[in-house]
C-alpha cells in the first residue's frame, strides 16, 4: 500500500532535479555569452565598428616594407567594368578601449613571467648570447649570470635581457615581439625606413664620441644611409625608445657597447602601427568607388596659407583630398605656413616632402652630408608637425637621375605626369594685375590640364602644380568642375596608388600609375 507514497516522491524529485539541471544550464549559458561578449568589447569602438584585433593590426605592421610603407592591397583592386572587388580596408584609427597605460604596462623580472608565446624564443636568444659571453666579457670574467625584463604592451612586448659578472652589467640586448604572434620584430618593421636614416645621421656624430673604434667602420659612412641589422638590438620601454650598439651589431673589433635613447613620443610618428594597435599616419578613404576614373593633384613649394585657404574650400566642395610636397624651411619661418600645412593635415590631406629647403641634387658628386640634412631634417620636421612622418618624397625640379637617391633614399619618389606650369603661368597676388590678366593665367592653366584628360584621359595620372599662387587656386576650382561631370575623383598619391594596386618601392620614381619606366615626361606636353 506504501507505492503511491513512493511514486510521488519520486515524481517530486525528478521535477526538482529537472529545474535544478536548467538553473545550471542557464546559468552556464550566460556565462559563456558574457566571456564571448567581453572577448568581443575589446575590439569595438563606441560606433559599433570593429576595431583591428592584434593579428590584424600586426600583419599590417609586418607586411613587406613596400606594403606597409604605402598601405597597398595584398591582392590589387581592378577597375572598369568588370571590377568585382574592393580594396582591403585599413583599419581605422580607433583605439581598443581597456589599452589604458595603467591597464596593460607591466614591467616583469622572471623569464617565466614573459608571455608564454615569447618566453621559448627568448630563452634561445639569450642562450645563444650567453655562448658568446667569452668574446663580449674577456678572458677575466667569471660566474656570468643573465636575467630578463619584460614591458608588455597590447601590441608589442619588449625584452630586455642583461649579462652580468661580478655584479656589473657586460652585455645587453633587447628585443621587440609581437603581443599576440610572439613574432620578432627588427627596428625596420616597427619604424619607417626614414626614421632609421635620422638616427643613422645623429649616430655619426655621437657613436664616434662614445667610441672612436665606430669612427672607422662603415657605420658613420655617408656612403651607405644605414644597415638594418646596426638596428637590431632594441627594446621600448617607460617612454623611451633604446638601440643598443656594439659588438656583432657594427664591426668585429671588439669594443665597449654604448646605448642610445630617443624619446617614444618622437618616435611614434615613425611607427607603423602604435603601442595600441592604432596604425600612424594619414590612411587611404575606403568609400571610394574602383569603377570611376581617380587623379591625383599635387602641389609644391608651400605651405602659403593665403592659398591653401583657399584650396581648404575648394577640396571640400568636391570631397577632394590632394597631396602637398613641403618645404620645411617656410614651416620654420613663418607661423602661417605651419598653421596652414596643420590645417591640410586636420582636413585629411596628404603632407609630403619637398626636401627641408629646395636644394637641386643634379651632380653624382653631390655633397652627400647636405642630401641627408634636406632629406632628414624635412622629414623629421614635418613628422612633429603633423603627426606621422610622410610617405613620399619629390626631389626639387623632379630630379630622380641620381643613382645615389636610388640606392639610398628610403622612401619612394613622386614625379608628375603633367607639369601645369602654373609657375610659368601663375599669379601670386590677383590684386596685383587686371582682371583679364589674371583670368587669362587661369584659363591657361586649367586649359592645359582639361585638354590633357579629355585627349589622353586622366585616370591615373599625377598632376603638378604649386600652392603659391591665387591662380592656381582658382584653376584647380575650374578643373575639378569639369573633371566632376566626367566621372573623376580627387585623391591623394597614396589613394591612387593602393586602388590601383600598385606597390611603390624607395629610391625608385613613378610618374602615375599607368606610366612606363622609359617614361619621358616631354610625352604628356
Amino acid at each position: 500500500m506504501n507505492t503511491p507514497k513512493f511514486g510521488r516522491i519520486n515524481k517530486t524529485r525528478i521535477i526538482m532535479f529537472v529545474m535544478i539541471a536548467i538553473v545550471i544550464i542557464l546559468l552556464a549559458l550566460v556565462g559563456v555569452l558574457l566571456f564571448l561578449n567581453g572577448r568581443g568589447g575589446k575590439n569595438r569602438n563606441n560606433n559599433g565598428k570593429t576595431t583591428p584585433t592584434p593579428t590584424q593590426a600586426v600583419a599590417l605592421l609586418t607586411a613587406t616594407p613596400e606594403v606597409k610603407a604605402n598601405n597597398t592591397p595584398t591582392t590589387a583592386p581592378t577597375t572598369g567594368a568588370k571590377a568585382t572587388s574592393t580594396p582591403t580596408p585599413v583599419p581605422t584609427n580607433t583605439p581598443v578601449p581597456t589599452a589604458t597605460p595603467e591597464a596593460v604596462i607591466n614591467t616583469i623580472g622572471n623569464l617565466m613571467q614573459v608571455p608564454e608565446k615569447i618566453r621559448g624564443t627568448v630563452d634561445d636568444l639569450v642562450t645563444e648570447e650567453f655562448s658568446k659571453s667569452s668574446s663580449w666579457a674577456g678572458s677575466d670574467a667569471k660566474d656570468i649570470k643573465a636575467s630578463v625584463e619584460c614591458w608588455a604592451y597590447p601590441a608589442f612586448t619588449s625584452v630586455l635581457a642583461n649579462f652580468t659578472s661580478g655584479g656589473k652589467v657586460i652585455h645587453q640586448a633587447g628585443y621587440v615581439f609581437e603581443t599576440e604572434t610572439g613574432r620578432r620584430l627588427g627596428a625596420y618593421m616597427v619604424f619607417r625606413e626614414t626614421y632609421l636614416a635620422i638616427l643613422k645621421e645623429r649616430l655619426q656624430t655621437y657613436a664616434p664620441e662614445k667610441d672612436p673604434v665606430i669612427a672607422k667602420t662603415s657605420f658613420v659612412s655617408y656612403d651607405e644611409v644605414y644597415n638594418r641589422n646596426d638596428f637590431d638590438s632594441f627594446y621600448i620601454a617607460n617612454d623611451k625608445v633604446t638601440f643598443i650598439f656594439g659588438n656583432d651589431t657594427l664591426t668585429d673589433l671588439m669594443h665597449k657597447e654604448f646605448t642610445y635613447e630617443v624619446n617614444l613620443s618622437e618616435a611614434k610618428a615613425f611607427m607603423y602601427m602604435d603601442l595600441y594597435f592604432n596604425p600612424v599616419g594619414l590612411q587611404v578613404r575606403q568609400d571610394l568607388d574602383v569603377n570611376r576614373p581617380m587623379i591625383a593633384f599635387t602641389y609644391d613649394d608651400g605651405p602659403y596659407e593665403k592659398v591653401e585657404s583657399q584650396l581648404l574650400e575648394i577640396f571640400e566642395r568636391y570631397n577632394a583630398k590632394c597631396t602637398f610636397f613641403t618645404l620645411g624651411e617656410r614651416i620654420d619661418n613663418y607661423k602661417s605656413c605651419k598653421r596652414s600645412i596643420q590645417a591640410l593635415a586636420a582636413a585629411g590631406h596628404e603632407i609630403a616632402s619637398h626636401t627641408y629647403s629646395h636644394v637641386a641634387f643634379r651632380k653624382e658628386d653631390c655633397d652627400k652630408k647636405e642630401f641627408w640634412t634636406q632629406i632628414n631634417r624635412n622629414n623629421l620636421l614635418l613628422a612633429q608637425t603633423v603627426g606621422y612622418a610622410p610617405e613620399y618624397i619629390r626631389m626639387p625640379g623632379g630630379n630622380d637621375t641620381l643613382d645615389y637617391m636610388a640606392k639610398n633614399l628610403p622612401m619612394p619618389m613622386i614625379n608628375w605626369y603633367l607639369d601645369t606650369e602654373d609657375w610659368n603661368k601663375g599669379v601670386v597676388d590677383k590684386t596685383k594685375v587686371s582682371e583679364e590678366t589674371y583670368n587669362a593665367k587661369v584659363d591657361d592653366i586649367t586649359k592645359r590640364v582639361i585638354d590633357e584628360v579629355l585627349t589622353h584621359g586622366g585616370d591615373g595620372k599625377i598632376i603638378l602644380m604649386h600652392s603659391l599662387y591665387e591662380s592656381t587656386a582658382e584653376a584647380t576650382n575650374e578643373i575639378m568642375a569639369t573633371l566632376e561631370i566626367q566621372g573623376y575623383q580627387f585623391v591623394t598619391v597614396s589613394e591612387l596608388f593602393y586602388y590601383k594596386g600598385i606597390r611603390l618601392e624607395n629610391g625608385k620614381v613613378s610618374y602615375s600609375t599607368t606610366t612606363p619606366k622609359n617614361y619621358n615626361r616631354d610625352y604628356a606636353k
